[in-house]
């Protein structure tokens, strides 16, 4: 009786550490998002690239109603996309005179820098 119980026990155990190794090793499950689902900005930097997250950033830091991005950022479709999903409701206006540059490209002599990050820099024509 005793031993049937403590096999039951080192079971349960085992099992525990086994769904504990699937999701922490093999899924690449992450805690922060488990322990904080309903933030705002829970797993956001697991699901998107940094340079998304920092046109976003920008944007709320200027309260930016609409922008536009460089022919070179709309060309990178990936880029494009998650800006459109991630910044809804703010959309992409190409009348807008907010632009959104890569950090190393070159922008005309009469548009004057607002901001610039790590990987992005804004405009303003």
């Amino acid at each position: 009786m005793i031993n049937e119980q403590r096999i039951k026990l080192v079971f349960i155990i085992i099992c525990f550490l086994q769904i504990f190794y699937i999701f922490h090793s093999r899924s690449n499950f992450n805690f922060d998002t488990f322990r904080d689902p309903f933030k705002q900005s829970s797993g956001i930097i697991y699901a998107l690239e940094p340079n998304v997250i920092e046109i976003n950033s920008i944007i709320k830091k200027n309260k930016l109603s609409s922008f536009n991005l460089s022919t070179k950022l709309l060309n990178d479709k990936y880029l494009y996309q998650r800006s459109v999903e991630f910044n809804y409701p703010i959309r992409i206006n190409k009348n807008s005179k907010f632009i959104f540059l890569d950090k190393e490209e070159v922008y005309s002599n009469s548009c004057k820098i607002v901001e610039t990050g790590n990987f992005t820099k804004l405009i303003e024509c």
